[in-house]
């Protein structure tokens, strides 16, 4: 199997805790623990990033993951963090805006976070963006579960309307760091059957890889992850 260096942490599992149970999403039926990520597990993710800002390949930060990231208890610490790591490059969370407020709202203004408002539920989703908007901060709505829906590479019974193509995440080797510190070559690993590393592990030494969920998935392993026949 051809193994190629992680370029950036494109995500970090503030938690994986939510309070929507949607049936077009694998966190229902979770296979890991609930929990919030340990205060101490995102300061060595981001240490991580600040590596890869140092090579010149991390491009862009989400706080999303399998969770709600707006529960994470210590959220103004950790966007504050995040941005003072990026510096002018994006952050970008997604949320169902179920636990929106006008405080965690100013948060995400104030630390320029990139915010897209799932409308799984329209009637918390509306006011949400509200908030948002008169916050001042930036984002769009996200209604990707239906006009360009997936199936979470077979993990839940939903339809695929995406076109296939080459995956984003092993083309651009990017990784994602869950919330128990397990590092992942994709975001739809959401059991996290996938891990390739952790970030205990040294800076620099996260390589990816396909693994097993690619069989099943919607999109194809790069030609440079595939070993030529001799």
């Amino acid at each position: 199997m051809i193994r190629i260096p992680v370029t950036e942490v494109h995500e970090i599992e503030l938690t994986s805790r939510c309070n929507l149970a949607c049936v077009y999403c694998p966190h229902p039926k979770l296979e890991r623990p609930k929990r919030d990520m340990e205060w101490m597990t995102y300061l060595r993710a981001l240490e991580h990033v600040s590596y890869y800002l140092d090579q010149g390949t991390q491009r862009e930060l989400s706080l999303t993951g399998i969770g709600e990231a707006i529960l994470y208890p210590r959220l103004e610490e950790a966007l504050r963090l995040a941005r003072a790591v990026m510096g002018d490059k994006a952050i970008v969370l997604a949320t169902n805006g179920v636990a929106m407020t006008e405080e965690i709202a100013g948060w995400l203004a104030r630390y320029q976070i990139f915010v897209y408002v799932s409308l799984h539920r329209p009637e918390v989703a509306g006011p949400a963006i509200q908030m948002l908007k008169a916050a001042g901060a930036m984002g769009e709505t996200n209604d990707k579960f239906v006009t360009l829906a997936f199936d979470w590479a077979g993990q839940v019974e939903w339809y695929n309307t995406m076109q296939p193509g080459d995956c984003h995440y092993l083309r651009n080797a990017w990784a994602v760091v869950r919330e128990d510190g397990a590092v992942n070559p994709c975001c739809w690993d959401a059991h996290g059957t996938g891990k390739i590393a952790h970030v205990d592990d040294e800076l620099g030494s996260f390589t990816t890889h396909p693994i097993s969920l690619c069989g099943q998935c919607a999109f194809r392993v790069p030609r440079s992850y595939i070993q030529e026949a001799a």
